[in-house]
């Protein structure tokens, strides 16, 4: 089978790994996850909000979770099914007040758009570990 062989979408795939709070981790983990999807014959739109959100959880992980501190760490399980997308996001830190409602972000405001857009490309998302785990799905409905 060639590389660029797209598996009928009845295969499942779940990986967890932990990579190191890097922006270019963060990239490479993105990265992977996009190839799996692609080669398992996910419908292009499936993969663009995965990829949106993915990202955007990694990024808070980083930055927020972890202050950007190299030395930490950023748990990822992805779980990847016909029909559903799961992933689970966990960071080094101390979290926040996850009861915290955000509402729309400030266009000019950098900060508080990421969880805002994984609200709004996801199916479900629950804020976990005091804010320094989430974890999102996307199902067909």
């Amino acid at each position: 089978m060639s590389v660029a062989t797209v598996l009928p979408l009845t295969a499942c795939a779940e990986f967890r790994f932990t990579i190191s709070s890097t922006p270019a981790a963060l990239a490479a983990a993105v990265g992977m996850v996009r190839s799996t999807m692609e080669w398992m014959g996910f419908e292009e739109d499936w993969v663009f909000r995965t990829e949106l959100c993915l990202h955007e959880a990694l990024l808070n992980a980083h930055f927020h979770g972890n202050e950007a501190d190299t030395a930490r760490e950023i748990r990822v399980v992805c779980l990847l099914a016909p029909g559903k997308v799961e992933l689970d996001v966990q960071d080094d830190g101390r979290g926040y007040n996850s009861q915290l409602e955000l509402g729309l972000p400030l266009s000019t405001d950098p900060h508080g758009r990421g969880l805002y857009l994984i609200r709004q490309f996801m199916n479900s998302v629950a804020v976990c570990s005091n804010g320094a785990r989430i974890v999102m799905s996307l199902n067909k409905e």
